[in-house]
């Protein structure tokens, strides 16, 4: 009996040891004002575009209080560096249109300036919409994938339905110069 409450003991001290705490945390390389600045830049690629805007005004100062808004119903879920300088990956959580508490899940790459703006913004995948804790859940596991460059067709909607990633499919791509999900063409034969 002592034997097994030594290697259970053991076994609980190597495994609080090893435990580093979340090497995607934002918090490891961003402030919390910096993350809500990021969140408040993104929304005008991630979110849909304000009543009356175009891609072209999007940016007018009369339609902030849409951003406003989109950017309080979001947060910085995980950040990490890319091989790229300046280049961050980044998943985002936002409040999802729904009967139910639902979170959708953004997944992607941006590049920062010297003064932490946009440079260039890319979403590599979108979630469905689940419950919050799901969600941390399964988008800690698909950015771990992002991020060590594994597969994650594995997860699109063909193969997982409506479980894990949502766009992109068959059908859509992120356009990465208009930064927006595409349609994708239809092949003739």
């Amino acid at each position: 009996m002592r034997t097994l409450i030594a290697i259970a003991s053991v076994s609980v001290l190597i495994l609080l040891s090893s435990c580093k705490g979340d090497r995607y945390d934002p918090s490891n390389e961003l402030s919390k004002e910096q993350q809500a600045r990021l969140i408040r830049q993104m929304v005008y690629y991630s979110t849909k575009l304000a009543p009356n805007a175009s891609d072209s005004s999007k940016f007018d100062p009369k339609f902030n209080w849409y951003y406003d808004r989109a950017a309080g119903e979001s947060s910085l879920m995980k950040f990490y560096a890319t091989p790229e300088p300046g280049s961050w990956y980044f998943m985002v959580s936002r409040m999802a249109r729904s009967m139910t508490p639902m979170q959708e899940g953004i997944a992607g790459k941006v590049k920062l300036n010297d003064d932490g703006t946009i440079a260039d913004y890319e979403e590599v995948f979108r979630m469905w919409k689940m419950p919050a804790d799901t969600l941390t859940v399964r988008g800690a596991m698909l950015f771990d994938r992002m991020v060590t460059g594994r597969d994650l067709s594995l997860f699109y909607p063909k193969y997982q339905g409506d479980k894990y990633i949502e766009l992109p499919t068959e059908g859509y791509y992120f356009d990465k110069p208009s930064k927006h999900w595409r349609s994708s063409p239809v092949e003739k034969n």
